[in-house]
C-alpha cells in the first residue's frame, strides 16, 4: 500500500492530443499541478497550449505550437498511442488515470495496476443524432467506465446520468466538481463595443444557440447599441448567412480567444448567456463569476448545482423566459450588481487545489482496496 508521499498517478496522451484548448485537457493540467504526489505523463507530442515548453513539470515530451491537424490523426497519434502502451508495461506507478475514453489501455494495463476514470458528461447518451461518431464512443466510453476501479463523476447531474445509461454500483463513483484558478487576470489588449452579450463555446445541438440567436435578434431590434460576441470554432457558412440575412454583419463579432482575451472578455460584458440544453459541468459560468461578469443561463442540468442563486436562469426551450431573463439583466443595474457579488462569493467555492486534494481521497481508496 502506497502513503501519499510515494504514490504516483500516471496519465496519458489522449486529451492532450485531441485538444489544443478545452476542458478536458484544462481539467488534467490543473489536476496534474495541484495533486500533492508524484505524476507522470505518457506523451510524445503535442500542440496542447498548457503543455507549452515548462509549463507543465511532468511532460517529458516535445510541445510544437503549429502541426496541421490531420498529421495529429495520423503518425504523431500513432507514436503517442506506442509511447503509452511501453509505459504501461513499465508498470513502474501505483494507479493509471486516463485522460479520456478510448480502451487501448485495457489489455496493456499490468493486471495488479488498477484505474480510475472521470466522467465529463453523457453528451453520447443523451444526445446521439447531433453528435459525429457517438455510437463508437458510446462503446468506447462504456467499456472504460465499466472496468475501472472507481469512477468519478464532475457533478452530482453526470452521476446521476452515469447510473440511468450505465449498471455502475453507486458507490463506486465519486462526485468531485471542477475548480477554477482564483486570480482575474487583468488585459487590455482587444477593442471591443461598448454593450455586448457575450456567448462562449460550440454553437451545435444541445448547446442551443439557435434560441439564443432569435431572442438576441430581438434584443438587438430593440437596442441598437448591443452586440454579440461570439468565441469558439470559426462560423460555418449557414451561420455566416443568417447573420448576413439579419443586417447585423457589424454588431456581431467573433474571436477565437485565449485565455487573457477572454478574461477580458467576459470582464467587459454586460452579460454573459449560456443557453445549453445540458452540460456535465460549465466551467465558463466560474469564468463569469470570477470575472464579474453577469450569467443569465438555463434552469437545467448541473447549471443551479454550480450556480446556485448567483444566476439569472430562464427555460432553454422558451424563447420568451430567454428573452425576459437577458432583457431584465440588461436594463436593471441594481440585478447586475447583485448578481456579480454573488458570483465573486459563489466562485470561491470552486479551486483545484479542492478539487486535487478530492481526487487524493479517490486514488487512496483505490490503492486501499475500496
Amino acid at each position: 500500500m502506497s502513503t501519499q508521499n510515494n504514490i504516483t498517478v500516471l496519465f496519458d496522451h489522449q486529451a492532450f492530443e485531441m485538444q489544443k484548448f478545452g476542458g478536458i485537457s484544462r481539467y488534467f493540467y490543473e489536476l496534474i499541478e495541484n495533486l500533492p504526489l508524484h505524476s507522470e505523463l505518457s506523451l510524445r507530442l503535442t500542440t496542447n497550449h498548457y503543455l507549452r515548453e515548462g509549463a507543465c513539470r511532468p511532460f517529458q515530451g516535445m510541445y510544437v505550437p503549429e502541426r496541421p491537424y490531420k498529421w495529429f490523426k495520423g503518425i504523431v497519434k500513432q507514436w503517442n498511442r506506442k509511447g503509452s502502451i511501453k509505459r504501461l508495461h513499465r508498470g513502474d506507478y501505483d494507479l493509471f488515470h486516463p485522460t479520456y475514453y478510448h480502451p487501448y489501455f485495457l489489455e496493456e494495463l499490468p493486471a495488479n495496476k488498477p484505474y480510475v476514470i472521470t466522467v465529463h458528461d453523457m453528451n453520447h447518451e443523451l444526445f446521439s443524432a447531433s453528435l459525429g461518431r457517438a455510437e463508437q464512443m458510446k462503446a468506447w466510453k462504456h467499456e472504460t467506465i465499466l472496468h475501472a476501479s472507481r469512477v468519478i463523476a464532475i457533478s452530482e447531474q453526470t452521476k446521476a446520468d452515469l447510473l440511468h445509461f450505465l449498471p455502475v454500483e453507486e458507490d463506486k463513483i465519486d462526485v468531485i466538481y471542477h475548480g477554477i484558478q482564483q486570480q482575474k487576470q487583468p488585459y487590455n489588449g482587444l477593442h471591443l463595443p461598448e454593450r455586448y452579450v457575450l456567448y462562449v463555446g460550440d454553437r451545435n445541438g444541445y448547446k442551443n444557440f439557435d434560441r439564443f440567436w432569435n431572442v438576441f435578434v430581438r434584443l438587438a431590434a430593440e437596442d441598437q447599441h448591443l452586440c454579440l460576441i461570439c468565441t469558439g470554432k470559426p462560423w460555418r457558412s449557414r451561420e455566416q448567412e443568417r447573420i448576413e440575412k439579419s443586417g447585423l454583419n457589424k454588431r456581431v463579432l467573433h474571436f477565437q480567444a485565449n485565455d487573457l482575451e477572454l478574461g477580458q472578455l467576459f470582464q467587459q460584458a454586460r452579460l454573459f448567456v449560456y443557453p445549453s440544453l445540458y452540460e456535465g459541468f460549465g466551467i465558463p459560468i466560474l469564468e463569469a463569476f470570477l470575472n464579474e461578469c453577469p450569467v443569465a443561463l438555463s434552469r437545467a442540468s448541473c447549471f443551479p448545482e454550480v450556480a446556485a442563486d448567483a444566476g439569472e436562469y430562464f427555460n432553454p426551450e422558451d424563447e420568451v423566459s430567454m428573452y425576459e431573463a437577458l432583457s431584465h439583466l440588461l436594463k436593471d443595474e441594481e440585478r447586475r450588481q447583485e448578481l456579480i457579488a454573488k458570483g465573486k462569493s459563489r466562485v470561491q467555492l470552486f479551486t483545484w487545489e479542492e478539487t486535487a486534494r478530492k481526487k487524493l481521497d479517490t486514488y487512496q481508496k483505490v490503492l486501499n482496496g475500496y
